[in-house]
């Protein structure tokens, strides 16, 4: 694993740190979204697999995340204004600065947050992913969910409204407990506030004894990624997603963030209406929101390989 960085073009000055994980003779490359509240370097295990099978793997601390946000002073809050539309830029300058090292496929994949990033991601830059020396050849999008552009501009609302109460760089107790508070919830009796990620204990006590995940983002924050979500979620802007693009979705069947699956059914119809030609679906029986740290990730990652692989015989 090799620790890099790069200066942002915009938004705040500052560098955006990422990982690369390089096996010998790559055949594929995987660039790796995390979620919110996280950062790159939780995906080392999978990446050391698909390391393995052959597949390249990257993944950058968005802003306001992990070693970025430590280094620009800025940890959970992503930006003072606009930061979502930031953030989604941050990730072509990266892709973009990475594909003139590689001339193999591409793969891009999104957790949480993420998944919804990726998602306007591929509807921002489509013309210019087709542009590039390494083909875009599959989008997957783990813990994700779809809901109406309305349900999205009303919790922008409510976020607007925090912000004017507590400050646009602090925090809402309001909206963590309507969040990840209401996602918890969901399984009483619960042993610790983050039960909700997994159900792998020792998974769930790393994640909240690492001081750059669980911390509770600033209302500026939630307002700029609520206004994203409204926006990447209209019919016109999921048609701009290439039609050809294969897709693929894994969740577990008890996250809350994908309303134990059904959410995630009502993302894979809405990509389907938008025109998509293929997208393939994967729920795991009593998973939570982190597939990739559950008791049978193995089978997660494979499933996973298997879907790259079948994408690279095309």
């Amino acid at each position: 694993m090799a620790l890099k960085s790069i200066a942002f073009e915009s938004g705040t000055d500052g560098n955006h740190y990422y990982h690369q994980w390089q096996p010998e003779e790559p055949v594929a490359w995987l660039h790796i979204m995390h979620g919110m509240s996280e950062h790159s370097a939780r995906y080392a295990d999978l990446a050391q697999y698909l390391n393995q099978q052959g597949i390249m793997v990257t993944a950058g601390d968005h802003r306001g995340h992990g070693r970025t946000g430590e280094a620009m002073n800025s940890l959970y809050h992503i930006g003072d204004s606009d930061s979502w539309s930031q953030m989604v830029d941050d990730q072509w300058q990266l892709i973009n600065h990475l594909a003139g090292q590689q001339h193999i496929p591409l793969i891009i994949m999104g957790h949480s947050m993420g998944s919804f990033m990726a998602t306007r991601f591929c509807q921002q830059y489509g013309q210019q992913l087709r542009q590039l020396s390494t083909p875009l050849v599959g989008l997957v999008l783990s813990g994700s969910n779809y809901d109406s552009p309305g349900a999205f501009k009303i919790a922008a609302g409510l976020a607007w409204i925090e912000r004017a109460r507590v400050g646009a760089s602090n925090t809402s107790n309001l909206l963590e407990q309507l969040s990840f508070g209401s996602f918890n919830r969901a399984f009483k009796p619960t042993r610790t506030e983050k039960d909700w990620l997994s159900s792998d204990n020792d998974m769930v006590d790393s994640y909240i004894a690492d001081p750059w995940c669980g911390g509770a983002i600033s209302t500026q924050s939630w307002y700029d990624f609520l206004n994203g979500l409204a926006q990447l979620s209209q019919p016109k802007a999921m048609a701009q997603i290439d039609s050809a693009l294969p897709v693929y979705l894994f969740a577990g069947d008890l996250d809350p963030v994908g309303a134990n699956g059904k959410g995630v059914e009502k993302l894979r119809q809405a990509l389907l209406a938008a025109g998509l030609a293929q997208v393939d679906m994967q729920l795991y029986q009593d998973g939570r929101h982190e597939m990739l740290n559950e008791h049978n990730r193995q089978q997660v990652y494979e499933d996973l390989h298997r879907w790259i692989n079948a994408r690279l015989q095309q």
